[in-house]
């Protein structure tokens, strides 16, 4: 018997989606910049032709890599220290979420601090790996706490007190031990609920590539200073807007009274629970396979669209080098038209988020996970098949634009299916961190493969990282095919 979560208020329902829209932010922030950090601040300048000069691609590749590495090894850890941490009565996701966010606060300062060392951007891209894994680990854990709590969207209509029946108010003291006892199903509106996220999550990222992202050059109009140090206060300001989500997340966010079944169990028995319980169960490995797919989607847009614009404006000539541009921002265009074009992914994101939390719950997840993966099929190739170049691409025409749509549109199908799938599943709630742990580690593996692999190939093929996420997607559509076909077999 799992028992109702009581009292979750419409102010613990906004932190909650609180937490992914300013996480999401962060690590676009981060990723968007990363390749105009590498040239500015780090001062390495791309010569096509030389073979003595460090690819951006490579570098860029390297610390997705080691992000990832960070990520999938401290995931389950984390899963499994919620476990035991609510199962000791303290609320485990609340504490792991928000002090996440001091540690992406250091990161960030680090970065402002740093000057021409690369290993030390490695460093801080671990420690910031390490604030983002506890971050966005928990949100699959709170949508579980959310789906089996006594929250009603009807508690939004905070000026309405009448939301609670008089009759249910007068007998609440009396018989609370009753409805205590009954077993809690997931909510049918699961998916409706992760939809909402998938909504915070997108004005997130719009939040970023329209404010955060253009802080540089923002800074350097209002300063007339170069986009070094622009930069730099860029990243000393996204530092102060983390320690102000730390300080929200840790006052507003749910936190359970008590915890009705106790358990001695570790964290790595709960951890161990969780991976023998997803060798048996479909849903979770079918939740997983969609983390690794949705992560990398996410990852991807955000990282090699702006590399790609920059691989353009640097061929034509319009990102000058400091030495013949004294005194001026380099590479200001591309800058502000990676951060457009971004930016339609995200919106499309945002806008059919709705969408996929409605099909979720009428057509069912898996449906909803099989179309988004279809979407991701042609929005990849399409992108990466249409150019008979390897090493050149315009940006700025319409199929572009469409396509990147259709990629966003496939990311935030992918986000909000495989979280309603995992958070949905019954008889599970005891060892959801540790399961959102795993879920974490298989999407991490994906963005694994896409920023190492994807960064070696980027140097040739400047739009072979979306061919590999295209093979994601039929990966995704297979596996998911396997699992309707084996359900629909006869048992002999």
């Amino acid at each position: 018997m799992i028992p109702k979560l009581r009292n979750y208020t419409a102010v613990n329902y906004a932190a909650f989606n609180y937490a992914g829209f300013s996480c999401i932010a962060i690590i676009v922030f981060l990723i968007s910049t990363q390749p105009f950090y590498i040239t500015e601040v780090i001062g390495i300048q791309p010569k096509p032709g030389s073979t003595k000069d460090t690819k951006i691609g490579y570098i860029v590749g390297g610390l997705g890599f080691f992000d990832e590495v960070v990520s999938m090894s401290t995931a389950p850890i984390l899963g499994g220290i919620n476990d035991r941490l609510s199962s000791s009565g303290v609320a485990g996701a609340r504490t792991i979420q928000s002090f996440s966010f001091i540690v992406i606060a250091l990161a960030l300062l680090g970065y402002a601090l740093n000057d021409n060392l690369v290993p030390m951007m490695f460093i801080l891209r671990g420690i910031f790996a390490l604030g983002v894994t506890g971050c966005m680990s928990m949100v699959t854990v709170m949508l579980n706490q959310l789906s089996i709590s006594d929250f009603v969207f009807a508690k939004l209509l905070f000026w309405r007190a009448q939301y609670q029946p008089v009759d249910s108010r007068e007998r609440e003291g009396q018989g609370e031990e009753e409805e205590e006892e009954q077993e809690t199903v997931v909510s049918p509106k699961n998916s409706n609920l992760a939809a909402v996220m998938g909504i915070a999550t997108g004005l997130g990222a719009i939040f970023s590539v329209s404010t955060l992202v253009t802080l540089p050059v923002k800074f350097a109009d209002w300063s007339q200073s170069d986009l070094k140090s622009s930069l730099k206060s860029s990243y000393i300001t996204v530092m102060g807007f983390a320690l102000i989500s730390f300080a929200l997340l840790f006052t507003l966010l749910y936190k359970p009274k008590k915890q009705v079944e106790e358990t001695r169990y570790g964290t790595y028995q709960f951890l161990r629970e969780g991976i023998n319980f997803s060798k048996g169960n479909k849903e979770a490995q079918l939740a997983f396979v969609g983390a690794f797919v949705a992560r990398s989607t996410t990852v991807a847009t955000s990282l090699y669209i702006p590399l790609v614009v920059y691989n353009w404006y640097y061929n034509i000539g319009e990102c000058k080098t400091k030495d013949n541009w004294a005194g001026k921002m380099t590479c200001y265009d591309g800058y502000v038209f990676s951060a457009i074009l971004t930016g339609v992914a995200q919106t499309v994101a945002l806008v059919s988020a709705p969408f996929w939390g409605y099909l979720g719950d009428s057509a069912g997840k898996f449906r909803s996970l099989g179309l988004a993966g279809l979407f991701g099929v042609v929005g990849n190739f399409g992108l990466s098949l249409v150019n008979t170049h390897l090493s050149d691409y315009n940006p700025k025409t319409v199929w572009c634009f469409v396509a990147v749509s259709i990629i966003g549109l496939s990311q935030i199908g992918l986000i909000i299916s495989s979280m309603s799938i995992l958070s949905g599943i019954d008889n599970a709630h005891q060892i959801m961190g540790s399961l959102s742990g795993l879920y974490s580690f298989a999407g991490g593996l994906g963005i694994m493969i896409i920023t190492l692999v994807g960064g070696l190939i980027a140097d040739v093929w400047i739009l072979g990282p979306f061919f590999i996420l295209g093979l994601f997607n039929v990966v995704l559509l297979t596996v998911l095919y396997r699992k309707e076909t084996s359900e629909r077999e006869p048992r002999v």
